[in-house]
C-alpha cells in the first residue's frame, strides 16, 4: 500500500464512522427557554406604541447653566417596526433668536438625528447604537458635541401620556434638561 492510499483509507474510515454516529432523532430534552415578556411597560408594548410618525408640539431647551427658552420650531419624528429613529427639528428665525437670548448658537435651522436605537422600558431610555454610533464614542470632539442638547451621544428619555402624547428629552450629566420636546402621533 502506498502512504497516499492510506491516507485515503483512513479519511474515509473517519467519515464512515462520523456519519454512523449521526442518529437523525430529534432532541429528547426541549431547550430552555422563557417567556415573552407581555403587559404595558415591557419593550414589544413600548416598541409598538412609539412605532409611526409624530409631530412636535412644543419645543423646549435648557443650558447646563439653568438659563431656558421655549423655542419656536416644528418637528417631525419617525420610528419604524426595526428600531429606526429619525427626527428632525425645523426652527423658525424667531426660535434662533430664542435659543441665541440663552447664549446657544445653531450653525443651521434644521436638526436632524438619525440611527438605530435601543429602548430601556425599565428606565425610559432610548439610546442610540450601531457601528458608526459606536465609532463616535471615542472622537475627540465629543466633549464639544455634548454641549449641543440635540447631540446624538445623549440619551434620549421618553414619557407616554395616557392622552397619547410622546414628551422627549435630553438631559446634561448634571441631570438638567437639555431638550425637551412634545408629540403626538400624526399623518
Amino acid at each position: 500500500m502506498t502512504p497516499q492510499s492510506v491516507k485515503f483509507t483512513l479519511v474515509g474510515g473517519l467519515i464512515i464512522a462520523a456519519a454512523s454516529c449521526a442518529t437523525g432523532q430529534p432532541r429528547q430534552r426541549p431547550l430552555k427557554t422563557t417567556p415573552i415578556a407581555e403587559g404595558p411597560n415591557t419593550m414589544e408594548a413600548v416598541r409598538k406604541a412609539l412605532q409611526g410618525r409624530w409631530v412636535m408640539l412644543s419645543l423646549n431647551i435648557g443650558t447646563e447653566d439653568g438659563r431656558a427658552a421655549a423655542v419656536d420650531a416644528t418637528g417631525v419624528l419617525t420610528w419604524d417596526g426595526f428600531g429606526n429613529l429619525d427626527v428632525e427639528y425645523r426652527i423658525s428665525e424667531d426660535g434662533l433668536k430664542q435659543l441665541a437670548s440663552i447664549g446657544v448658537t445653531m450653525p443651521t435651522p434644521v436638526v436632524s438625528t438619525s440611527g438605530n436605537v435601543a429602548i430601556d422600558p425599565q428606565q425610559h431610555r432610548i439610546t442610540y447604537v450601531g457601528d458608526d454610533f459606536l465609532k463616535k464614542l471615542l472622537d475627540p470632539e465629543l466633549a464639544a458635541r455634548r454641549a449641543n442638547p440635540f447631540a446624538l451621544e445623549r440619551t434620549r428619555y421618553y414619557d407616554l401620556a395616557a392622552d397619547g402624547t410622546l414628551t422627549l428629552s435630553t438631559r446634561y450629566e448634571s441631570g438638567a434638561d437639555a431638550a425637551k420636546s412634545r408629540w403626538k402621533k400624526g399623518s
